[in-house]
């Protein structure tokens, strides 16, 4: 803001001096060029005022910023104390059973979409099926046999199944998580994904996230030591959490349907 002052050490002329800042006001008084009777003027102002007025209406204006200041500051912690307590940890117990939720629904759309491809002669859903029961058979009738898993994926169509629910699984996963921030497994169960820092997550976010969680399927052949990270860590994380920063949070009632009022 520009000042303006009277310099009253003039005798002819204009005496009006500026423009100059209130702080090169203060140093002027610090240098007795100005006293506190001193005309001074800004834009904004009717009249001219003295600097005593200046300074005396700059200390409450400065008081009343420093208290919506603290006001604002303490309401932001408010409301970070209040949502802290409604969002607590998901433990390990119900992720996992949210995370059943959505193997069920994958499962469902797998099957659906084998049956569709079926029908469209894109799949012979029946050889895999022969091929699959005749190697059950014969694994029941000698459990020691070796190289299971390399023949098994050797079946007829077995390949093209498991890459299907790959597919599935990947769009099922990310879409879910970058549109919603949970599963329908997660949603189910009011439980939400966030990042550290609070936000939710969005489609990079999602992608990396899923990509991680791979990693932690994996695991399942080491007693699934990723997931049981979630059992130990007093924020219920488990390994791909850890590397994605993320958290899953049990959403309250009352939080949720305050954010779907808030979108509606």
């Amino acid at each position: 803001m520009n000042w303006f002052y009277i310099d009253e050490s003039i005798l002819e002329g204009d005496r009006r001096q500026g423009p100059v800042s209130f702080a090169d006001l203060q140093a002027l008084q610090e240098q007795n060029k100005i006293c506190e009777t001193t005309l001074v003027w800004h834009k904004g102002l009717e009249n001219w005022i003295s600097w005593k007025d200046a300074l005396e209406k700059s200390a409450l204006a400065e008081a009343e910023n420093d208290r919506l200041l603290q006001e604002t500051i303490n309401a932001i912690l408010q409301e970070r104390v209040e949502e802290s307590r409604k969002k607590t940890p998901a433990g390990f117990w119900i992720r996992g059973l949210a995370l059943l939720i959505d193997w069920v629904i994958i499962t469902v759309c797998w099957e659906l979409t084998t049956h569709i491809l079926d029908w469209l002669s894109l799949f012979d859903l029946n050889a895999t099926m022969q091929a699959a029961n005749a190697f059950i058979e014969t694994y029941s009738a000698d459990p020691t046999v070796v190289g299971v898993s390399e023949e098994f994926m050797n079946l007829p169509g077995m390949s093209e199944l498991c890459i299907l629910w790959f597919i599935i699984q990947t769009i099922y996963f990310i879409g879910f998580t970058a549109a919603f921030s949970a599963t329908p497994g997660k949603m189910l169960l009011r439980l939400k994904i966030e990042r550290a820092n609070g936000e939710p997550l969005k489609l990079s976010g999602a992608i990396i996230r899923y990509a991680l969680s791979l990693l932690t399927q994996a695991t399942l052949i080491f007693y699934g030591i990723g997931y049981i990270l979630a059992i130990i860590d007093p924020r219920k994380r488990t390994l791909h959490d850890f590397f994605a920063k993320t958290f899953v949070v049990r959403v309250h009632k009352d939080t949720a349907e305050n954010n779907q009022n808030s979108k509606g």
